[in-house]
């Protein structure tokens, strides 16, 4: 069976046509904000049970929960707060008179209206205590703490209604969590494996999804990268979906893996990410969840395993397969690990994505001992990372 949605409901807020009407009807009478687009993307993934069980921004009884606890209030886990505060810079101005009761439109970042948000209530945001709770530092070097000390100070909360779905370059590969499940039933698989990315595929990735897939407790796998917003440096999504499109076209059964973009901003939050990234998986119907090393890291901000030690007692109602660090032996001709492998270190050849990064810059070619040659045909092809 498919897990359960987190807190035993998968939440559904997606206008009827009906309600999309009328709405569209009001827009010109209601007061609108445009956000930064992280809330958008947040604001969409809300609306179709991504984020279940929130059905809306966090008020402030729910974020100092989370900061404090890494829960909700009614005891569930929950370790990423979910908070819309825009700046003056995205419409905050526009909706400082609005009082609890009304109703606010959400404009996309190309001046759309997508989505309604009912303000239940104001309040101050601690931007210090945000960034401290979720990101272990306060450093704006930092690539969320600097988002975070751009927020306003004042946060809007209460329940989003999502009037039409949002338009991204990778939206035919958006799936919903409803979507995902009817199609995970429709194959038959019960027992659904998340792997979580935001990189195009090398040996190791491909290793860790290969040892899933031989588990007997495992029918198939769901890889879903974040496409979203990354990090200054990260490759472009366009370059992600590409690549993991090639490696499950040639090198995997049809049967077996499945793969759908994600579209929303990458929290770089080490341990606390991981248990976020996890849920949310959960609710797209995945009941085991792979954790590789320093999973959503950035710098040294995290201890690399860190993301492993986070899920010790922590009943999310899923599975995580925890992976150690992996490198291609030349002796032993393919991928191992140091509890697999007793040859010396001089042996190893790190599949890191610096290393692929380094020969890209340099126009050297990949080694195919870390990268498939379709992969690297396009990452070769392309200028394959953000600019800024």
């Amino acid at each position: 069976m498919l897990p359960p949605a987190h807190g035993g409901r998968l939440v559904q807020r997606v206008a009827s046509d009906n309600e999309r009407a009328r709405r569209d009807a009001e827009l010109s009478d209601l007061p609108k904000l445009a956000p930064f687009i992280d809330a958008v993307y947040d604001a969409e993934k809300i609306a179709i049970g991504a984020y279940s069980p929130l059905e809306g921004f966090m008020d402030r009884a729910t974020f100092d929960s989370v900061t404090a606890d890494d829960r909700l209030p009614n005891g569930l886990p929950w370790t990423m707060p979910i908070v819309l505060a825009p700046s003056d810079q995205h419409g905050a101005e526009s909706v400082r008179n609005v009082r609890a009761g009304e109703d606010v439109a959400l404009m996309d970042g190309k001046g759309r209206f997508f989505a309604m948000l009912h303000v239940e209530e104001r309040y101050p945001l601690d931007r210090k205590r945000f960034a401290e709770a979720a990101y272990g530092t306060t450093d704006p070097a930092h690539p969320n703490v600097a988002d975070i000390f751009a927020l306003g100070g004042e946060a809007l909360a209460g329940p989003v209604q999502l009037i039409r779905r949002l338009e991204t370059p990778h939206g035919p590969t958006e799936l919903t969590p409803t979507e995902t499940r009817e199609a995970f039933e429709k194959r038959g698989w019960k027992n659904v494996a998340a792997y979580q990315c935001r990189n195009p595929p090398h040996t190791a990735h491909e290793y860790l999804q290969r040892l899933t897939l031989e588990r007997s407790d495992v029918d198939g796998l769901f890889i879903h990268p974040v496409v979203g917003r990354l990090k200054s440096g990260d490759y472009r999504p366009d370059v992600i979906l590409r690549s993991y499109e090639a490696l499950v076209q040639h090198y995997y059964p049809a049967d077996r893996v499945m793969l759908a973009g994600f579209t929303i901003t990458m929290r770089y939050a080490g341990p606390k990410a991981a248990v976020f990234l996890a849920i949310v998986r959960k609710n797209y119907g995945c009941g085991l969840y792979i954790v590789g090393r320093d999973q959503a890291g950035v710098g040294k901000y995290y201890d690399p395993y860190a993301c492993h030690r986070v899920f010790d007692g922590l009943d999310l109602g899923l599975v995580p397969l925890r992976y150690e660090e992996t490198f291609f032996c030349r002796k032993c001709g393919w991928m191992a690990t140091t509890k697999t492998c007793a040859h010396p270190a001089s042996e190893r050849v790190a599949t890191s994505q610096t290393r692929i990064r380094q020969a890209l810059a340099a126009r050297e070619p990949l080694p195919v001992e870390i990268i498939r040659p379709e992969v690297a045909e396009i990452l070769s092809g392309t200028e394959g990372v953000l600019s800024g």
